[in-house]
């Protein structure tokens, strides 16, 4: 076969993809080439090299040398050719195709900017399209879960009726105060709670106690939320207990924050019905560097229960002093009950002593004996609980026979106190009725003891109480009336032995003349229902001098008489 049957330079110009000439639209714009095209010239270029072959096969034999040299060339060269075509289109493909869909697809999270435009390649077209679409797509479902989980996070951390921060988010603030106190930065908790929001919910629509809910939360949270400065945190902590995080406070901001607090509730009280408003307790307590968030709290709870058993909204501090009142309401029951079952239960009883250091008479608190505590537990610490588990009435009827035991042995009169909690029970004052008439001779000299602010809030069951005693043959007598002087007005509907003044009030007489013109009408009621006026906690020899000038009967608790088992 003639030499010139197969040109090499002319093959290898036709059918390599690189060697068109610069006026074709593939030298002036390589990129735009199409890529089934260059498939095609490739395997074009693959059957040119077989019939190179096949040729070369057929005129091996006769060739010269010289032709052979120049057809081994040709081969060689034609391969060389299409090996580097092959090697440059697939960098072509991942330089140009591959790298850009990966830069594409990497920018479909919506974190990146989006990628170059993608080469002019026909076949790429729907895909580079659908990608865009895949791209803008993405960034809608990821702002839509955005915008959803941030406010499934606000619902998760909000109280859905008050729109307060709730437990969860109150306790993680909790932590972090209590972090930045180690540092020295210390401050306060103000726990307070509604005492009758099941008697609200029971006397008005849901919806409506709802609406006052909000109401409050709103003017609480304006008053002393986050709007104040420095911000505090008022939260929800379940149904009827709120909270307010006063982090980095003295003790006289927090008490100032507390009195602000205690006003505004007072403001906002519902009434209930029968003169009667709804109640709220408070509670302080001092956060410092030594102090774990469930310690504090539990605390604070135990203060609440204090609060609730004084039947007043004062605020209850929950001090170093009480630091191991901490104990549970599961865990008082628990105590309550075995001491009920196995009646470890005394009597404290001390002299009640007047002017000359006359014994006026015996005063007696109970005193539970718990096998884990180091020392008898006084009525102040479990009698919160008790009243909060509605298990007065059973302690305070153990502190009537007991009193009843030690009058056996002892002459004089004896004075317990009794809860009010414990009158609203049924079965307290039937039972109460049925000791005093067995053991008529001690209860002669038996006196019960009630807070003068039950006189005003329960009276029902205290004019009951005192015909009970007054039936068997006790006495009653009236507490802490500087606590409610309400109760004056009832003095003389009841068959009342005596009234007591105590606390701030006694000790502010002195320098108060409003004080003095309280005592002076106190006295003056008191006279006309020949009854006794006594007084507590003096502080100095010129108010005791003032006390008995007015006619009030300045007296004092001594020391321990003895414990009666």
């Amino acid at each position: 076969m003639p030499r010139a049957f197969i040109p090499p330079a002319c093959l290898l110009k036709a059918f390599s993809p690189y060697t068109t000439p610069r006026h074709t639209p593939f030298s002036a714009h390589p990129e735009s080439m199409s890529l089934l095209r260059t498939t095609l010239l490739g395997i074009a270029a693959i059957t040119a090299l077989l019939l190179i072959g096949s040729q070369a096969l057929g005129i091996y034999t006769e060739a010269s040398n010289a032709d052979r040299l120049v057809l081994a060339l040709t081969v060689a060269v034609a391969g060389l050719c299409w090996a580097g075509s092959a090697i440059i289109l697939l960098r072509w493909l991942d330089r140009r195709l591959l790298a850009e869909l990966s830069r594409d697809l990497r920018v479909l999270d919506g974190k990146t900017d989006a990628p170059a435009v993608l080469p002019a390649v026909r076949e790429f077209t729907e895909v580079k399209e659908a990608l865009a679409q895949a791209r803008d797509r993405f960034r809608a479902t990821a702002e839509e879960n955005s915008a959803r989980i941030e406010s499934m996070q606000l619902e998760l951390n909000l109280d859905a009726v008050t729109r307060l921060p709730n437990r969860r988010y109150f306790h993680n603030e909790l932590r972090r105060a209590l972090a930045q106190a180690r540092g020295g930065v210390a401050g306060h908790v103000l726990m307070f709670r509604q005492r009758d929001l099941i008697e609200i919910n029971r006397h008005m629509p849901r919806e409506h106690a709802d609406q006052w809910l909000r109401s409050l939360a709103h003017r609480l949270d304006q008053l002393l939320g986050r709007r104040h400065n420095p911000p505090y945190i008022l939260a929800r902590l379940n149904g009827s207990d709120f909270a307010l995080l006063l982090p980095a406070t003295s003790p006289a901001q927090a008490g100032q924050a507390g009195e602000k607090l205690r006003l505004e509730l007072r403001a906002l009280r519902l009434a209930l019905g029968g003169q009667r408003w709804c109640r709220w307790a408070l509670a302080l307590a001092r956060y410092g560097p030594e102090d774990q968030a469930s310690d504090l709290l539990a605390r604070l709870d135990h203060a609440l229960m204090r609060a609730e058993s004084s039947d007043s909204d004062a605020i209850e501090h929950a001090d170093d002093e009480n630091r191991g009142d901490s104990a549970g309401e599961l865990q008082w029951r628990d105590i309550l009950i075995a001491a009920l079952d196995q009646h470890r239960f005394s009597l404290d009883v001390r002299g009640l002593r007047g002017p000359d250091e006359t014994l006026l008479r015996n005063e007696a608190t109970l005193v539970l004996h718990d096998a884990e505590a180091p020392a008898p537990i006084p009525a102040s610490r479990f009698m919160p609980a008790a009243i909060r588990l509605g298990m007065s009435a059973e302690c305070d009827i153990q502190a009537a026979r007991l009193a009843l035991d030690w009058l056996v042995s002892h002459p004089g009169q004896l004075a317990i106190r009794l809860a009010l909690a414990s009158l609203a029970q049924s079965n307290f004052l039937p039972r109460l009725g049925q000791l005093l008439r067995d053991r008529p001779a001690q209860t002669a000299r038996l006196i019960l003891e009630i807070d003068a602010h039950g006189l005003a809030d329960n009276y029902a069951a205290v004019r009951t109480l005192c015909e009970v005693a007054t039936d068997a043959g006790a006495r009653v007598g009236v507490r802490r009336l500087s606590r409610d002087f309400t109760a004056m007005t009832r003095l003389h509907q009841l068959p009342i032995s005596y009234v007591k003044l105590s606390g701030d009030f006694v000790g502010g007489l002195a320098h108060s003349p409003g004080s003095r013109h309280l005592a002076a009408s106190v006295v003056d009621t008191a006279r006309q229902l020949k009854i006794d006026a006594y007084a507590e906690d003096i502080p100095d020899a010129a108010t005791n001098a003032l006390l008995r000038e007015m006619g009030i009967i300045p007296a004092w608790t001594e020391a321990p008489a003895g414990v009666a088992a």
